[in-house]
């Protein structure tokens, strides 16, 4: 006799969900993660850079230029994050910087709007974005995530208008290499270069990146 199959009177057997099932399932929290939570705790994100979009992101890029070293190109990618702490809108993401010698770093992104109350229209509202990098698998395990940039400005819409603080010629030499000699003989800050981000996505930052390689 099969005991695994006897079914008493009155028992049902339990539904199950199957691949399909599970999958709806995994979406679904999802959707509730990525959009509702945001929609009822960050509702600013569905708004950055002054139109509604359905998903609570936001991409741009723009080029920096340096009077020594040359044009660098910067894609940034954010989403709302938990706070930074005292209740300040915060985001999170990714950002990738290309060199005029064609050097790619792939960064992490972190920061978020300096007002704890931005309402829906993030025109004007000052906005810091920092970032550094994480190359491989191997990043974990090192201190070190050079180059690190600082961008501080505000929004005004639909671009982010931001200054590096002297972040990128501290980061880079004047031919344009990453400076990866000791942190404590790191070259100070030769100028304040300016960048203007806008929307767009990956294949134009890609266009912009070929166009400044040296």
């Amino acid at each position: 006799m099969d005991h695994a199959k006897i079914q008493f009177p009155g028992q049902r057997p339990k539904p199950r969900l199957g691949c399909l099932g599970s999958l709806v399932v995994s979406i679904l929290v999802g959707a509730v993660v990525f959009i509702l939570l945001p929609a009822i705790f960050a509702p600013w994100s569905f708004y950055l850079g002054g139109s509604f979009h359905v998903l609570p992101i936001w991409q741009g890029w723009g080029r920096l230029h340096s009077k020594t070293a040359g044009d660098f190109a910067l894609y940034v990618y954010m989403y709302p994050s938990p706070g930074r702490g005292l209740g300040y809108p915060s985001v999170k993401g990714t950002a990738t910087l290309c060199t005029p010698r064609g050097q790619r770093f792939n960064m992490h992104l972190g920061g978020g709007i300096n007002n704890k109350h931005p309402g829906l229209n993030t025109n004007g509202q000052p906005m810091h974005l920092y970032m550094n990098t994480w190359q491989g698998w191997s990043a974990q395990f090192t201190a070190d995530h050079r180059p690190r940039l600082d961008l501080r400005g505000t929004w005004q819409n639909p671009n982010l208008v931001m200054d590096d603080h002297g972040s990128l010629s501290r980061a880079f030499l004047a031919d344009g290499s990453l400076y990866t000699g000791p942190e404590h003989n790191q070259p100070s800050a030769r100028e304040d270069v300016q960048i203007t981000i806008s929307p767009g996505g990956k294949s134009e930052f890609e266009a912009a990146c070929a166009a400044i390689k040296r």
